[in-house]
């Protein structure tokens, strides 16, 4: 508001003054809890993309196919092995029919199906890693820089295997610090 001077009339350059200073805050403020918002968005899409994804590993474990893990993708020819609970899985989420996923934390809509960790040689961790490596199990499971580096924002399906074949899988996420969510849906099989 603007001052009144001694002979009666305002001083406007006080008004102005004051209302740069309140922009300036609440600049301030907006600057400080939009990225704050945004990580949390980032971290609610990776929580229902893992739920989806969920529901769509439930739904081919129904199909009844056989459950072990097989590796999916480039070298791989799909003629000469039996269907797969994996490699159906990979090939419907690549196709699209079970949906897009998207690595909210990157961008990437890569579907990985193998059993090595994914290699980076572009930098972009996938958008779903489908594996029967122990290591990454849920209860194994340990941030670490490569983690960090190789899979965040990466939703896990990993084929847990007992008596040497697969007993369950576990579907959980990663991340943006690298480390698993705060739980996993197991799905016996």
């Amino acid at each position: 508001m603007a001052r009144q001077r001694a002979d009666g009339s305002r001083d406007w350059r006080f008004a102005v003054l004051e209302t740069l200073i309140a922009f300036a805050v609440v600049a301030i403020v907006v600057a400080v809890a939009v990225p704050a918002y945004a990580a949390r968005a980032k971290e609610s899409a990776l929580r229902q993309n893992a739920h989806s994804l969920a529901l769509q590993v439930g739904s081919n474990v129904a199909l009844d196919l056989d459950p072990t893990f097989m590796p999916n993708g480039p070298g791989v020819d799909p003629d000469d092995s039996p269907v797969s609970l994996s490699a159906s899985l990979a090939e419907s989420l690549r196709s699209g029919e079970a949906g897009r996923y998207l690595n909210p934390l990157n961008g990437s809509r890569t579907i990985v199906a193998q059993t090595a960790l994914p290699p980076a040689a572009d930098g972009t961790p996938p958008a779903v890693w489908i594996t029967d490596d122990q290591h990454y199990s849920y209860g194994a499971f340990t941030a670490s820089p490569t983690t960090t580096s190789r899979l965040r924002g990466t939703l896990m399906v990993v084929f847990i295997e007992r008596d040497g074949r697969t007993g369950c899988i576990e579907v959980f996420y990663v991340g943006a610090g690298g480390k698993r969510s705060a739980s996993a849906v197991v799905l016996g099989v």
